[in-house]
């Protein structure tokens, strides 16, 4: 549903695409052959267990049960195998724009970002915050944006965002200096538009997208749902502008 959700999107605005599948992604040299690559909610596996997408719920078809027209359609997405092509993708120049779950691909490469949903423990470490405290699910928030920033050029100050308990980062102390940089985030303890949102506090501060340069690439990370079931116009250009932007060359006006 995601896929198509972005497809559908895509077509309406007339951007020519692909649907690119597990196989080619692993097969490499993926810079001679895209320019951008989309990954929407639940494309991206995490770290460490959860190896594999989360789609990925019930064993994969028996092979030869399928025609062979669809056999290249087949396989998931990897940590072990998927994600170093994804890497050397960036490395080379690449755009990769990550939306929901699939931002997980900032820890894979080694983004200075951490998960800022975070509660500190009497011995020092931190642990997710329980749903006790913090739950979101399928809700209108209100973010703030930094227009300056060509990622979110013709975007308001503040918009609103559909937003699914999805990923809040915060930055480490030497994000700037390696290319990292915020470019929306919640800058209220109550930023509940529509819906209904438990600790909804814990959000100010917490940074939902993320610009990066990882080798010659860019890498545009999205929390929120900025395409969800086509509907949420007022964020489709944060989509529109890291398609043009990450290829972009840099001019300098005399």
């Amino acid at each position: 549903m995601q896929s198509g959700w972005l497809r559908w999107v895509l077509e309406q605005f007339d951007f020519p695409f692909e649907v690119v599948y597990p196989p080619v992604l692993d097969a490499g040299n993926l810079a001679s052959k895209y320019d951008v690559l989309i990954f929407v909610r639940g494309a991206i596996p995490g770290l460490g267990r959860d190896s594999t997408s989360r789609f990925r719920r019930f064993p994969a078809p028996d092979p030869k049960n399928i025609p062979p027209e669809y056999l290249d359609r087949t396989g998931t997405v990897t940590a072990a195998k998927t994600i170093p092509q994804l890497i050397k993708f960036l490395e080379e120049g690449g755009t990769i724009l990550a939306i929901g779950s699939s931002t997980s691909i900032g820890y894979h490469t080694g983004l200075p970002i951490a998960n800022a949903l975070v509660e500190k423990l009497q011995d020092g470490t931190e642990k997710p915050l329980p749903r006790e405290k913090y739950f979101v699910p399928g809700s209108i928030l209100q973010i703030r944006v930094d227009n300056t920033n060509p990622l979110a050029y013709g975007i308001p100050e503040k918009v609103d965002v559909s937003f699914n308990n999805s990923p809040i980062f915060k930055l480490k102390p030497e994000a700037t200096m390696k290319g990292v940089h915020p470019v929306a985030w919640f800058d209220s303890k109550n930023p509940l538009r529509s819906g209904w949102a438990w600790g909804k506090h814990y959000l100010d501060g917490g940074i939902v997208i993320v610009e990066a340069q990882v080798g010659q690439g860019k890498l545009f990370l999205y929390g929120p749902e900025i395409i969800r079931r086509a509907q949420p116009h007022g964020t489709f250009k944060f989509l529109f502008n890291g398609i043009y932007y990450g290829s972009s060359t840099t001019v300098k006006l005399k």
